[in-house]
């Protein structure tokens, strides 16, 4: 299984983004029936960095009316509360809060994180 880190969302909303064409890519295979899912974190993250980022409401609709071709519903997994539990200890590590429940959900399932996050190598298993 593959988790997409919001790394690879921000990426494919933005045609100027280096990995634009990458990430695209790796939100393709959403749609191709490949073991890829989203983690639900990752959804809540991605609209803060928009809030962070000066988007108003109606470009914040309009980005995931984009993303809701791509990443349909059971494409999207839930942190479990023992993944929740081992976020804790990532986060003692140093590992940033929505990291930590990212390489925790990947722990807890055995999971790839496609990513170009150098912290989350550091911890769990990671792809590009």
């Amino acid at each position: 299984m593959r988790l997409l880190d919001t790394v690879v969302l921000i990426g494919a909303l933005n045609t100027g983004d280096r990995h634009h064409l990458a990430s695209a890519g790796h939100m393709d295979e959403l749609r191709e029936g490949v073991d890829t899912l989203v983690p639900a974190v990752v959804l809540l993250e991605a609209d803060l960095v928009m809030k962070a980022r000066g988007y108003n409401t109606d470009e914040r609709r309009l980005t995931w009316r984009a993303l809701e071709g791509w990443i349909s519903a059971e494409k999207v997994v839930p942190n479990t509360a023992s993944s929740m539990q081992g976020a804790i200890s990532l986060q003692e590590m140093g590992l940033d809060y929505f990291d930590s429940l990212i390489a925790s959900l990947a722990i807890e399932s055995g999971a790839t994180v496609v990513t170009t996050d150098r912290a989350l190598g550091g911890v769990v298993s990671t792809d590009w």
